[in-house]
């Protein structure tokens, strides 16, 4: 089983790593990078090296990036400082509410901000010019960098909090008592005591986000291409999906090694501080305590940044989207606007055979991934967590792999292998699929090597005794006890599947249109109120799984 696990990983992960590497050296510019007579060349990789334009993508990726993870972590921290610390109101609806905000798909949020602050007609910006006297465009443009900041930012908030809460859950105020005894301020406490206890877990959430954010291609397609604004996930897609012309896959490949290579350069830093990890830990058979912060006058002010965020994350674009889906076309809200409501694009859409069908495929992609990201980490797991092969140790790295590959780069390099390979799935909702089962099946591994770790090894081993066989002894033993494990994870998958834009925007066709590739289609000739209505609808499907998950207990598996 060890070698059908690592065979089929190789499969997986390696195999579009490597035609990934191959068509990097390869003249593109007018064939495809596997055709024959194709030649070798360095000639790609000294076009992004030695092109001043790259390190202009590479200046705007990196302060993105870095505005984002900075808007982001202000914000999470403070909120889960304010609800696993302190005395503030209503924390557990709160936490729900922030929770509940994953299920706002980045695609709708970048587009519901656009609708919002678009520098003409946006109507947060019609609203300060009416209150300040203010003429022209403006006051705030959101097809710029700050804008495609505060829009990623927020976006990135939810999970970013479930990533570090737990560390203020399980921190011990004795140490900030301690602190506090000597004379220290609350300042200096946060600094000196507070921050450096919560470094592992601040640093395993920075480097995942910024995985997150260096692969991001929602926001940057919806806001930063009208700003003409491009980051390197948007370049490759843009080498590999041009407006005319051939793809330039051999490009459009050194560009993704290049990405790559920066996604992958903070996992070594994370490495170096988890090999320390024992002077960080506050929780040990010694007494352990926590202690809520009383917030006296300042409570009033905690509780308006929660409110204000939970506005600005869910409640305005959910009503900027909802309010759109009913004008036939975009307009702020006013009497006229309000006297021309109507249903008639609710409809349309509902009438329309491209949205059945981009319904059909999506529930089709989240459950078929979902299901084949579990199984696939049910093995896995329970090979790292029981087994003893020396293959083990490839075995992981192969699971851990796709976790620094940026989805733009599975996309690319999945595209590539079924351009050579004679599966008939180039095209069809399979391949997408394949690819997102890649991107997933790390967090598959590391929720099923949880669940198994919980499970003693004698209960397998009294049925090995009976004279069960390795496949019913996981069909009637292992599976059912971590049934709950799965199906959490299985539910998980299929959110972030159905949510997902970049691999379903690369390698779609008109066949296998699902909702995020038919929003974005939507969007892009400009039929507003259409794309509000399949906007609005997604928020319903994304927000009663996120609820869902949250109620059985799936997201809590990412605090750690």
């Amino acid at each position: 089983m060890v070698v059908l696990a690592v065979a089929t990983l190789l499969y997986l992960v390696g195999g579009p790593l490597v035609m990934l590497l191959v068509a990097s050296f390869k003249e593109t510019h007018n064939a495809l990078p596997f055709e024959g007579g194709v030649p070798w060349t360095f000639q790609n990789y000294v076009d992004v090296f030695l092109n001043s334009q790259t390190y202009r993508v590479l200046v705007a990726t990196l302060v993105f990036a870095g505005g984002s993870l900075a808007v982001s972590f202000a914000l999470a921290i403070a909120l889960a400082w304010l609800i696993e610390r302190t005395d503030l109101p209503f924390r557990n609806v709160v936490f729900v509410l922030i929770v509940a905000a994953i299920g706002m798909p980045n695609v709708i949020a970048a587009i519901a901000w656009a609708l919002l602050l678009n520098p003409t007609n946006g109507m947060l910006n019609i609203g300060l010019r009416g209150l300040f006297g203010l003429a022209g465009p403006g006051p705030i443009n959101v097809y710029t960098i700050p804008g495609m900041i505060f829009v990623q930012g927020l976006a990135l908030v939810p999970i970013t909090f479930l990533l570090v809460v737990a560390a203020f859950r399980a921190m011990d105020a004795s140490l900030e008592d301690a602190a506090a005894t000597s004379g220290a301020s609350p300042p200096v406490v946060a600094r000196r005591i507070v921050l450096p206890l919560l470094l592992p877990a601040l640093l395993s959430a920075l480097v995942y986000q910024f995985v997150s954010v260096v692969e991001s291609f929602d926001i940057p397609l919806v806001i930063g291409l009208r700003g003409n604004i491009t980051v390197l996930s948007t370049r490759i897609f843009i080498e590999a999906n041009p407006a005319a012309g051939l793809p330039d896959y051999g490009l459009a490949s050194a560009y993704s090694v290049f990405l790559l290579a920066i996604a992958i350069g903070p996992l070594l830093l994370y490495n170096r501080v988890i090999a320390r990890s024992s002077r960080y830990a506050t929780v040990s058979g010694h007494s352990f305590r926590t202690r809520r912060v009383r917030l006296g006058r300042w409570k009033p002010a905690a509780v308006a940044l929660v409110a204000t965020f939970i506005v600005f994350i869910f409640v305005l674009p959910t009503l900027t989207l909802l309010w759109t889906s009913l004008q036939s076309f975009y307009a702020v809200p006013s009497a006229e606007s309000i006297g021309r409501a109507s249903l008639d694009a609710y409809g349309a859409v509902l009438r329309s055979s491209a949205f059945r069908n981009a319904i059909g495929n999506t529930l089709l992609l989240g459950i078929a991934t979902g299901l084949a990201s579990m199984t696939l980490g049910l093995l896995i797991g329970w090979i790292l967590v029981r087994g003893k092969s020396r293959l083990r140790f490839l075995l992981d790295v192969l699971a851990f792999t796709p976790h620094a590959m940026p989805g733009v780069i599975i996309g690319l390099s999945v595209l590539l292998l079924y351009l050579l390979l004679p599966l008939p799935i180039y095209g069809t909702i399979w391949i997408i699929v394949i690819a997102l089962t890649t991107q997933y099946v790390s967090i598959a591994t590391r929720l099923m090597t949880g669940g198994i770790a919980q499970i003693h090894g004698h209960l397998e081993e009294a049925a090995a005794t009976s004279g069960a066989g390795w496949g019913h002894t996981m069909r009637r033993v292992v599976l059912p006890l971590v049934l709950p494990a799965f199906l959490n994870g299985a539910l998980l998958v299929f959110l972030l599947s159905i949510k997902n834009l970049t691999l379903a925007l690369m390698l779609y066709s008109p066949k296998s249109v699902v909702l995020s590739t038919l929003v974005w289609n939507l969007w892009d000739k400009a039929d507003t109120d259409e794309t509000a209505v399949v906007g609005v609808f997604m928020i319903c499907i994304t927000l009663t799984l996120a609820i869902l998950l949250r109620r059985v207990g799936g997201l809590g598996s990412l605090r750690t």
